[in-house]
């Protein structure tokens, strides 16, 4: 027999919690950004994968990198509403979330927003003065991966992989 779509989901969704305790693992060892945030980027991604496998089959997700803007600002607005008793998400936590979720898609060296962004948690890239930047020596100010803010969009997606998984 086959895979189903749920055995599709429920391996991405577990692939991404267990990516999420990688990157919960350099946080605590202090390592460095460019890794803590790689596997941030990765379990994203893989959640918003795990969504959109839920929503309409696994043949429709195609391989790509660039699902985490689009989808994570719906998977948040659907898990913020089922943890807050109906409640809507407020519109400027949403903004905070839509940001977030363009950033930590930029993580991923295959979404350059068309040549216009060559930051990326993996590999080394030129930047618009002609240098050579290498990620274990990049800032990645966009993104304070100790923040308040970041640490409850990894709660939505620990929460979101955990019910794919079907944990929850």
């Amino acid at each position: 027999m086959p895979p189903t779509n749920f055995d599709w989901a429920r391996g991405y969704a577990l692939q991404a919690l267990s990516d999420l305790d990688t990157r919960d693992l350099l946080a605590r060892l202090n390592a460095g950004k460019c890794h803590r945030l790689h596997f941030l980027q990765m379990a994203a991604e893989k959640t918003c994968k795990a969504h959109l496998i839920v929503a309409s089959g696994y043949r429709n997700v195609k391989k790509s990198h660039a699902y985490v803007e689009s989808v994570l600002p719906i998977i948040a607005r659907q898990f913020y509403s089922m943890a807050n008793d109906k409640n809507k998400i407020a519109k400027w936590e949403m903004e905070k979330i839509k940001n977030l979720a363009r950033e930590i898609e930029l993580l991923s060296p295959a979404c350059d927003d068309g040549d216009a962004r060559g930051d990326n948690s993996e590999y080394p890239w030129l930047d618009a003065q002609g240098n050579v930047q290498i990620p274990c020596q990049y800032r990645f100010s966009g993104i304070d991966d100790g923040s308040r803010d970041i640490n409850r969009l990894i709660k939505l997606i620990r929460a979101a992989s955990e019910s794919y998984a079907g944990n929850a």
